[in-house]
């Protein structure tokens, strides 16, 4: 690869992306798109949902379902409602143990066992617990017996309620990358289709220094898209190194992604139906802040949901980097591959 010549389609691409209204409205837009933040709540708004597993069909259920504005969501395992629980889906499980109605009923003291997410809030904890207690309270027509024991799976973040406009941050971050991998996508079929890319492959540029050329200008717009939403939301913060090294997988599975999509057609119509499909379900895992009663079990098959993951972590939640170590392996292990298969296919198409 040569570096003169690399510079020089820089410019060029950078030029060009600027002086296409298209290109230039998904760049601002993924910016604006982030002013939703000062439109949403400052307060954090609790809900009440609770996983059970009862082992010996319980009165203290039916009892509990009667209970303005709590849902009850049953298991068929001890194991299944824990894994669930820690995953997200529920803020807190309850395990209600065989013969529990006799045992309390004869005096004795069977463990009731609650199992919280770790990001539950204190505040939803209090609640949850009045509640158990004011149903234990009507199952026994007195006093409120000691039964109660506590879990929390995961590592314990209660205390640190996030309002739903901080919490909201990863969805402007996921949009934005999602309109830098639709720019470089858009850059490469436009190309193609005006036969510039081709014109640009007689000259003694190969296609390695096209490729290196369009992920550098693609991963540099995408780093300042990223960093303008942090600064305009006030919200660069948390763990320099986690952040940056977040900011720095995520940009690379845009530009990964868009070089890729971008090989897979020549018309610029087309090209817009093999981008909004993946746009429309990768930023699904980043909505679904907006849904709490929604299971994130299949979301994360989504790779975003792991940007989510991280972005929310580290900003919210004061991750270090061994906090999101996972979260970001497991987007680079995705990035290798989608842009080896990018390179590949361009280089199929156009050498």
């Amino acid at each position: 690869m040569k570096s003169k010549i690399i510079t020089a389609i820089i410019k060029k691409d950078a030029t060009m992306a600027i002086r296409n209204n298209l290109i230039l409205i998904a760049i601002i837009g993924g910016i604006l798109f982030s002013l939703i933040y000062y439109a949403l709540p400052s307060e954090v708004d609790d809900t009440y949902e609770m996983a059970i597993y009862d082992d010996g069909s319980s009165k203290l259920m039916s009892i509990l379902g009667m209970s303005g504005g709590l849902e009850l969501r049953p298991f068929d395992s001890l194991e299944g409602m824990m894994e669930s629980v820690e995953g997200g889906d529920y803020l807190i499980g309850i395990h209600v143990p065989k013969d529990f109605d006799l045992n309390i009923s004869e005096g004795i003291r069977p463990a009731l066992v609650l199992y919280f997410n770790n990001g539950i809030p204190e505040s939803s904890r209090s609640t949850f617990e009045f509640i158990i207690g004011t149903a234990l309270e009507t199952l026994t027509s007195g006093e409120v017996p000691d039964v109660l024991e506590y879990e929390v799976l995961g590592v314990d973040t209660s205390g640190q309620e996030v309002p739903l406009r901080d919490r909201s941050l990863p969805l402007y971050i996921i949009f934005a990358l999602m309109m830098e991998m639709w720019t470089i996508s858009t850059l490469i079929v436009e190309e193609n289709a005006l036969g510039t890319l081709r014109a640009v492959l007689v000259t003694p540029a190969t296609s390695s220094d096209v490729i290196s050329a369009k992920s550098l200008v693609g991963f540099a717009y995408t780093l300042v898209v990223v960093s303008v939403i942090l600064l305009l939301t006030q919200s660069l913060r948390g763990d320099a190194l986690a952040l940056l090294a977040s900011i720095f997988v995520s940009a690379l599975f845009a530009v990964s992604l868009g070089l890729f999509l971008g090989s897979l057609t020549d018309d610029i119509t087309g090209s817009y139906i093999y981008v909004a499909v993946p746009l429309l379900i990768l930023i699904i895992p980043a909505i679904l802040i907006f849904i709490p009663d929604a299971s994130i079990s299949i979301v994360k098959a989504i790779p975003t949901y792991y940007m989510v993951n991280a972005f929310d972590s580290i900003l919210n939640f004061g991750a270090n980097m061994g906090g999101v170590l996972r979260d970001v392996g497991l987007i680079l292990a995705l990035d290798v591959v989608l842009f080896f298969m990018g390179v590949f296919s361009l280089r199929r198409r156009y050498s």
